[in-house]
């Protein structure tokens, strides 16, 4: 389980340092595998402004580009294709070393001189992998040094190994839990505060049947209308980030968020692939094969829990979603799933689909039943926040056999 210093420190107050609260919970039994700062070191990387792009006269795929900084203006290649003019970026100047010892010099590209880099999150050692430039969201002051900007609050990378007897630190706040205990502070969960402004209600809008209830003994759902998607925030795009989870957009992004903040996993479809609308949770049927969203067809092991709509298969529940009902660009509105799968059913059919997942982890070390609205609120609460959504009036909540709290 991994989580930073500086992400706990939000859900509990307390003085010690990184090292001294690993120190604290490995003597509590919680073995904390790897600590290490967040950011890598490294030298001459400056805020600049890139004031004009051209396309390079002898490649296609690269663009010259005109760097701003407090000492001048630098011609640079660049062959990301998000680069555009205006953006503040971290330009690597000639003499710059990044992570890994990687020395910037001066370069001709294609006969195109080139007099830095403009960098990625990737080259600065701040995520595995990047689809272009790192463009800051807003305006820096030019000739800033970058490394001293992200170092303002000095953060660390905490990886615990998690025995499977303690489901409940699967999650930032189950951390922030232990450390409440062993420093005697007190535990500061998040607010949860959900806005329903909608005169829709969600009964009149989907209809929702277990028909499996040893397998799914518990599944809600909320709608959100009217979400706009977009990169989520950089603060959110950091944090999953460091714990190893690639930012998508932001509906997605904050369910991934939620399950590493709360330990729930969740699920959200796009309303309008759900048929009927109607949302039944049944078996998988023999020889049943589905589609999940990493675009590869699988054949269902028996007993596996499937989440329908009116017509087929949108989820192998507790697992993974379905390529058929996935947020894409032209989503407007959320079917949001909070669910409770049993744990010895998804281990199964995790085992004989192998297919492991940050979900399947959790469902098959024992989420909890009593956490499901929770995390379905918390959720929907920041969808409401961060991509402009309605929260439409209600949860549908179907419990036939409530489990009584451990």
């Amino acid at each position: 389980m991994k989580v930073t210093y500086r992400w706990l420190k939000d859900y509990v107050d307390f003085s010690e340092s990184a090292f001294e609260i690993a120190d604290k919970l490995t003597h509590a039994g919680f073995e904390v595998e790897e600590i290490h700062p967040m950011i890598q070191p490294f030298t001459g990387v400056v805020v600049g402004e890139v004031v004009e792009v051209e396309k390079h006269p002898n490649a296609d795929k690269l663009s010259v580009c005109k760097v701003r900084t407090a000492e001048g203006e630098y011609q640079v290649i660049c062959g990301a294709p998000n680069v555009a003019q205006g953006q503040f970026v971290p330009f690597a100047q000639v003499g710059a070393v990044l992570p890994g010892g990687f020395k910037i010099k001066k370069a001709k590209i294609r006969g195109v001189e080139s007099f830095g880099m403009i960098c990625s999150k990737e080259e600065l050692g701040l995520e595995k992998q990047s689809d272009g430039i790192w463009a800051f969201e807003q305006p820096m002051p030019l000739g800033e040094d970058v490394h001293a900007l992200l170092s303002k609050e000095e953060d660390y990378l905490l990886d615990f190994f998690i025995t499977p007897n303690r489901p409940d630190c699967l999650s930032v706040v189950g951390i922030a839990r232990e450390i409440a205990a062993l420093t005697g502070s007190t535990l500061r969960l998040p607010q949860v505060q959900v806005q329903e402004q909608s005169t829709e209600k969600i009964d009149d809008l989907v209809s929702i049947k277990i028909h499996d209830p040893e397998g799914c003994p518990r599944y809600a759902a909320r709608i959100i209308r009217g979400v706009k998607l977009a990169p989520s925030p950089e603060w959110m795009q950091h944090r999953l980030e460091a714990v190893g989870v690639r930012p998508i957009n932001n509906i997605v992004d904050i369910t991934n968020y939620v399950l590493m903040e709360l330990g729930h996993p969740l699920h959200a479809f796009d309303l309008a692939q759900i048929k009927g609308p109607e949302i039944n949770v049944r078996s998988s049927e023999p020889g049943e094969k589905f589609t999940t969203l990493d675009e590869k067809e699988r054949e269902l092991p028996a007993n596996t829990v499937m989440i329908c709509d009116r017509d087929r298969a949108v989820a192998i529940g507790g697992i993974m979603g379905g390529l058929n009902s996935e947020v894409s660009d032209t989503t407007k509105d959320i079917l949001l799933e909070s669910a409770y799968f049993n744990p010895e059913r998804i281990a199964f059919s995790s085992k004989k689909l192998g297919l492991s997942t940050e979900a399947s982890q959790r469902f098959e070390r024992g989420a909890d039943p009593n956490g499901v609205l929770r995390a379905l609120d918390r959720a929907a609460q920041l969808m409401a926040e961060l991509a402009g959504g309605t929260i439409v009036t209600g949860v549908y909540d179907v419990y036939p056999r409530p489990i009584k709290p451990q």
